[in-house]
């Protein structure tokens, strides 16, 4: 069984004026496939009518007594998000499979870099992966963070459970931090009660888990929105 992964890479820098572009028009592509159909290299975001402009979704080997690299190729998925600044990031998620009854998703949040210099596009997101059985989103909360936020929830998978089965979830958030210019865990937490774990298309989680999960947000505000809401005077 897929298990979600999740680990911090290094920090990037980058200037501030990045980080408030518009991200221009892009297309996708699902990665290459083996004579079988599952993925042997990731899909890519690329800026539409710049095929030397893109962003390939990374593979990862993953810890454990058999190291398995994962291509996540398949089912390439996109969206704009809109800043607050006025300009506009991408989120963008590929699956792997290997052709059993878990697959996992690779998330990325994409910044388009083009002032001046070699333009291309940086992932601020650090590894984080999440299975089929899982519900994740991208939410706009201004007291928490001026940045989209990532919150997705995985099942926590219980003994005697099957896999889409009834389960308690994982509900974790990610905010994007500008003083080390990349996506860090603002929290997690494992739900009180337990959530039907159908496919994606029934798994429904952070809905009901909505005013438990801003709550956490508002509390751990981004350190932008620490100084933002800081009383005047007050050190």
């Amino acid at each position: 069984m897929l298990l979600i992964c999740l680990c911090v890479a290094a920090c990037g820098q980058s200037t501030i004026s990045s980080t408030t572009g518009s991200f221009p028009r892009f297309t996708v592509v699902k990665g290459q496939l083996d004579a079988d159909g599952f993925p042997t290299s990731g899909a890519k975001l690329c800026v539409l009518g710049r095929r030397d402009i893109c962003f390939q979704m990374p593979s990862q080997t993953l810890p454990g007594p058999s190291a398995v690299t994962y291509d996540f190729g398949l089912d390439p998925r996109s969206e704009r998000l809109p800043l607050a600044s006025g300009g506009s990031w991408v989120f963008f998620a590929a699956t792997f499979s290997a052709g059993g009854s878990g697959t996992l998703e690779r998330l990325a949040v994409l910044r388009y870099e083009g002032d001046g210099g070699e333009s291309k596009i940086v992932n601020v997101m650090p590894f984080v992966g999440v299975t089929n059985v899982s519900d994740r989103a991208m939410w706009t909360v201004p007291s928490a963070s001026d940045y989209p936020i990532l919150i997705e929830a995985d099942f926590i998978w219980g003994e005697g459970e099957g896999h889409f089965g009834e389960h308690f979830y994982t509900v974790e958030a990610w905010y994007f931090d500008p003083r080390a210019d990349r996506y860090a865990k603002a929290f997690s937490y494992r739900t009180a009660k337990k959530y039907d774990g159908g496919d994606r298309a029934r798994v429904r989680v952070l809905v009901p888990e909505r005013q438990e999960i801003l709550r956490r947000l508002v509390r751990r505000r981004t350190p932008e929105r620490q100084e933002t809401m800081r009383p005047r005077g007050a050190k």
